[in-house]
This record gives structure tokens, sequence and C-alpha cells, in this order.
């Protein structure tokens, strides 16, 4: 059977016919959502059914409805949002208490009225797998009620601790009839788009050389520099690029993730700012269709950045910027610093292999420090320094693509930026000497499950004075 894009024709539909109001808090307590049907079914199940290369968009539709839920209790505030439900199934009956915030999905990017939430159980009963406010009369893929396809819903999935799956797709309850989101920031795509990401296995999944092909579809520019470019920024790509293949429905999905950054180092003249930066490029396809506007569902934790001198050389300020869930310019950022006190005892002028043997000894490392990105030197205290980097300890995964001039977003990524000057007897004369930045990273698909790990090293030869 030929696959078709089913699931994502709301992407190109550009008119919307609901015109959200800006949302007011609001409570109704006397109004519910009563008994409305779903589906329960195991994830093994769920998965033969809508996630193999034989499924069909409509398998679920025929199953027995075998759930219900009654939802209540709606409270929105700004973005933030609560309610309970009573879910009967298998003959039980389990509460959900519900809270979370909102956040526009990405299909408002096609001018869909669609909002979705990063929701959790506080009794710990469910996990929110999707929560979306459908508020449009365009087509949208609904998976168990093809009556709701074109007219405002509410989708609820969710799965349990028993290894099942629930799915309910209810008509769009008053109360929630009329939010507008009233900021801009983006919710992890594993509660959007991807939400299908924990209970759907990937029919294929690899690390793959990463061919100069491949950063053409990923759009890495330039990755043919010499890592021993001095004195302009050049960008470096991983060894390894990660790839999955899912099919959802009808349609198959395909994600490539390729970790890059940009990097700069100098010959210096009494001072100058060095450059090492780790970031992420991507390319998604559905069914052959590139799109530009779904985040990435890798996740790229415990991301290292560090930059080594050589001789007659020292650190004497180090930075840290970046974008990561939920962090950006000015929030702090629980990390280790990583460094290497510059001594006499030194060597005069170190080999390659011996900054190498430094930078291997502590990457890994580090002394707990909270900074803040942007605008704080990250060093632990005034010593001078040869090695400076950033081990990345916190919660915030980096998943956002940089590559895509479409994204409406900037994307995630981590730099270091270190100031290197001249560390000796004032002279004229330009000292030859080796320096050395690594990054070094760790990858996750889904969210909870580690995928691999790589690096990068960057040695080059600059000159210094002063």
């Amino acid at each position: 059977m030929k696959r078709y894009t089913s699931l994502f024709i709301s992407l190109f539909v550009l008119f919307s016919f609901c015109i959200p109001l800006q949302a007011q808090a609001q409570q109704n307590e006397d109004i519910n959502v009563k008994n409305v049907s779903g589906v329960s079914i195991s994830i093994d199940n769920f998965n033969k059914l809508y996630g193999s290369q034989t499924s069909s968009d409509d398998a679920l539709l025929k199953l027995e409805k075998n759930a219900e839920v009654t939802l209540g209790d709606f409270l929105v505030q700004g973005n933030e949002i609560s309610f309970n439900a009573t879910v009967a199934y298998n003959g039980q009956n389990k509460n959900l208490v519900a809270t979370g915030t909102l956040f526009d999905s990405y299909k408002k990017q096609e001018s869909i009225n669609s909002i979705v939430g990063d929701i959790t159980d506080k009794d710990g009963n469910f996990t929110i797998l999707k929560f979306e406010i459908y508020n449009d009369k365009s087509y949208d893929k609904t998976i168990i009620d093809s009556e709701l396809r074109n007219a405002p819903h509410l989708k609820l999935y969710l799965t349990d601790n028993s290894g099942n799956i629930l799915l309910f797709e209810v008509a769009l309850p008053v109360e929630l009839n009329n939010i507008q989101i009233l900021n801009d920031d983006k919710i992890d795509t594993l509660k959007d788009f991807f939400w299908f990401a924990n209970v759907i296995k990937p029919s294929e999944q690899k690390q793959i050389p990463t061919t100069e092909a491949l950063k053409e579809k990923l759009g890495v520019v330039n990755p043919g520099i010499s890592p021993k470019a001095v004195g302009s920024f050049s960008d470096w790509a991983g060894d390894t690029t990660y790839y999955t293949t899912l099919y959802v429905g009808m349609d198959y999905v395909q994600v490539w993730s390729l970790p890059y950054g940009t990097w700069k180092s100098t010959n210096v003249n009494g001072s100058d700012i060095w450059t090492n930066s780790f970031k992420i490029a991507e390319h998604l396809a559905i069914n052959g269709t590139t799109s530009t506007i779904i985040d990435n569902p890798f996740k790229y934790r415990n991301v290292k950045l560090v930059t080594a001198v050589g001789g007659k050389s020292i650190i004497i300020n180090a930075m840290v910027d970046g974008k990561l869930q939920g962090k950006s310019n000015g929030s702090t950022l629980a990390s280790k610093i990583i460094e290497k006190t510059w001594s006499n005892l030194l060597p005069t002028l170190p080999t390659p292999g011996k900054i190498k043997e430094w930078v291997d000894a502590i990457i890994d490392a580090g002394t707990s420090k909270t900074i803040t990105l942007g605008s704080t030197n990250i060093k632990l205290n005034n010593d001078k320094t040869i090695v400076e980097g950033l081990n990345q300890q916190s919660s915030a995964d980096m998943f956002k693509s940089t590559d895509s001039p479409t994204k409406q977003n900037v994307g995630h990524y981590l730099t270091l930026q270190t100031t290197v000057q001249y560390e000796g007897t004032p002279t004229t004369v330009a000292t030859k000497t080796n320096g050395l930045m690594k990054i070094k990273w760790e990858v996750y698909y889904p969210a909870s499950t580690k995928f691999g790990a790589g690096y990068k090293e960057l040695p080059f030869t600059y000159t210094i004075k002063g």
C-alpha cells in the first residue's frame, strides 16, 4: 500500500478557522466531560497496529472502545493549566491529577490553532504522552475517532505503570475554547510531534559515518576546513551521525542528527579571544519529504567544552554562553568547571601529546559551580590557567537544530570563550606553540535511553608574543 502523509497534511493548511483569544483565569467545577469512550491497549499491541511497516492509519478505529474518561475542574492561568480526570479501564478506576504548562504546537507555524501541554500527573498513575487542544476546523490526524478530524477536539494520550497506552479524543471542552499562549517558548518535541517516540519502537536505529553528502544534507557549512586553520571561524563536524526511522500509522519518519560546532583560535599578540562551540544539525523527512518545522527527538547531555593553550600562554578569563532547554543568556546553569593551573614547572613548549594528556586527565572531572550564561567569568579563582572548560552537568537538554534558517527560534548551543594572554618577558619575537580544543557529548533517544557518545579534538599551532 502506498504510504501518504495523512498524519501531517495539516502542516500545509494556511488558514485557521478559529481565532484564539487571550487566556483568562477560568474554572468551571460544575461542567465535566463525562464518560467519553477511548481505547486501552498494551504498548506491544499498539506497536503492531500503529508502529510497524504493515500498520494502517485506521487500524485503531476498529478497536472496541474499552475505556472511559471523565474530565473536569479545568483551570487556566496564563500558560499554566490544571485539571482532574477519572479513567476507567480494565475493571478499575484511576485518578489523574494533571498540572503543567501550555505551549504553541509546531502546527502554529502553518497557521493552525493548536496548543500542547507539558503535563504531569501529581498522583503518579499516568504519564501524559500528549495533551493537545486542537481548536481548528482544518484537517487533523485523529487515531481513534474519525469524526473529530475536521472539528475542534482534545487529544489525551496516556501510559500507565503496567505497560498500557490509553487513547482519548474528545470534542473540545468549552473551558478550553479561548486560549492563547503568551510567550514564544517551544515545547519539547517529545510532548508534541514525537509524542509516540517513547512507545513506538524504531524500525531502524544506527550510528553512521558522517560523509560529505550527509554534511550537505544537514546544512553544516564548510565542514572540510582544516582543523589547523587559525585566525578565522571554522566549522567542525562529528565523525558519527545518529539516525533513526519509525513507522507511525501509514507514515515513514526518518531523522538524522549530527553534532557540530564552530571554533576559532588566533595568533596572539598580547591577548586575544578564542571560541569553542557545540551545536546540532539535523534533517527530518516524512515519507521522503523534508520538514523544517519539527524539532529533533535526539537529546544531547553532558556536553563538555575544553580549550588548552601551549607555551608562554595563559588563560585569564573564560565565559560560557548558550541556549538549552529552559536556559538562555542570563540563566544560571549548574555545571562543573574544568581547569588546570599554570606553573613555571610545566614544560616551556609542551608537545601536542602533552597538551592532550592534560586535557584527557581532567575533561570528565571538574569542580561544581553554578554559572550565569553569557555574563560571568567561569574561572574558579584568579590563578593563571592553561586549561579551561565546562562540564555541563545540569538536567537541561539540547535538541533544537541550529542549521535551518526557517526555524523561528535560535537553536540550542553552548559556546566557550577564553581570553588567551602572553606569559613571560616582553618580546617582539613570536613563539610558535601548540593548542587544543576538545568537545565531548552524550546522545539519548528517546529521552531516557543513552544511544551513544562522541568527541572531537581540534589540535592547532599558533604564535604568541607580548
